[in-house]
């Protein structure tokens, strides 16, 4: 960004720079909601529209479409979640250059317990992807092409897997209610 220029007395700020500033602001704080409503909207759609839809599907079919579909949803999260961390770190940036480093306490313990929950979350998201996720993937590539039930091992890990969605899921608007909060502290 191009250095503020200043007026004659020397403390009003260009306007150019004060609305470019503000755009990049808003425009950062939008994407930082985009990217939690998409994270928690993809969780969301896939415990109760993508998720009851596999169970019409014969076994076999519907352990190979469930599981591209955990695929497509953890690349999605993973890009919010990094979308997340980059545009949280700047709101906090923006929101202590507007105050001058005097946030108060109301602010702080607001915001521990956002990021306490969101690493609860990004937890959640490590295991599901890493642990079970990978574990999915290899029993439902290794499971016979007449498959005609659902083999236990691969049902306790998409039980496990899908326990951490659905603790994600409420936690997700528990974290969306503490941002309200920073913004009015």
């Amino acid at each position: 960004m191009q250095k503020i220029s200043h007026g004659g007395n020397g403390n009003s700020a260009s306007f150019t720079e004060m609305v470019r500033f503000s755009f990049f602001q808003t425009f950062n704080l939008w994407l930082h909601l985009l990217s939690f409503v998409v994270w928690l909207g993809g969780m969301i759609f896939f415990l109760f529209v993508f998720g009851p839809a596999v169970h019409g599907l014969p076994a076999r079919s519907g352990a190979q479409v469930l599981d591209k579909g955990r695929k497509l949803l953890q690349n999605l999260s993973w890009l919010a979640i990094g979308l997340l961390l980059v545009t949280g770190g700047l709101n906090f940036s923006f929101r202590v250059m507007a105050v001058g480093f005097e946030l108060g306490p109301a602010y702080y313990s607001i915001l521990g317990m956002k990021l306490f929950l969101f690493l609860a979350m990004l937890l959640h998201q490590s295991l599901q992807s890493l642990k079970y996720g990978a574990r999915i993937g290899a029993l439902t590539a290794a499971a016979p092409s007449d498959l005609d039930s659902w083999p236990q091992p691969l049902l306790f890990h998409w039980k496990k897997w899908f326990l951490l969605l659905k603790i994600n899921a409420t936690l997700g608007p528990i974290v969306l209610l503490l941002g309200l909060g920073l913004s009015r502290s």
